[in-house]
């Protein structure tokens, strides 16, 4: 007869270096990506407003800066109306209808109002309803 040998209990090991390379790679890309959902702006001398004063709820679908020249820039990048327009376009069949987008317009100050009611027309006729115009605050508040 053969006596048992008491088993010793079995240790696991829990390996949590595949885990901690995951979690950091995770946040390297939400890192990177932050960066890029920024709103580019170029420098415009806005209008000297006070504005509202409560918080903007959700942040602009993206903003357009007016030149005084009236000419429109997105991105850094200056466009023509036409292609402004097709942009607008792109994004409200993209956000699933015009009242689901809203539009920062930042004009410089010494731009010609025709070139901002232009805009509001060509928005108007799309059904965007939804835009704001940015402005600075004259008493030293912030834009």
């Amino acid at each position: 007869m053969q006596l048992a040998r008491p088993s010793r209990p079995k240790v696991l090991s829990f390996n949590l270096t595949p885990m901690i390379d995951v979690v950091l790679q995770l946040i390297i890309f939400f890192m990177f990506t932050s960066q890029f959902g920024q709103i580019t702006q170029t420098e415009v001398a806005l209008p000297l407003e006070a504005g509202e004063k409560s918080p903007v709820e959700e942040p602009p679908s993206f903003a357009v800066d007016l030149a005084d020249d009236g000419s429109l820039i997105v991105d850094g990048r200056t466009m023509s109306r036409a292609q402004f327009l097709r942009l607008v376009d792109t994004e409200i069949g993209r956000s699933g209808g015009p009242d689901q987008v809203t539009i920062l317009v930042r004009p410089d100050r010494s731009l010609a109002a025709r070139h901002l009611n232009g805009l509001a027309l060509d928005l108007r006729e799309r059904g965007v309803r939804r835009w704001r115009i940015g402005t600075t605050d004259p008493s030293g508040g912030a834009p």
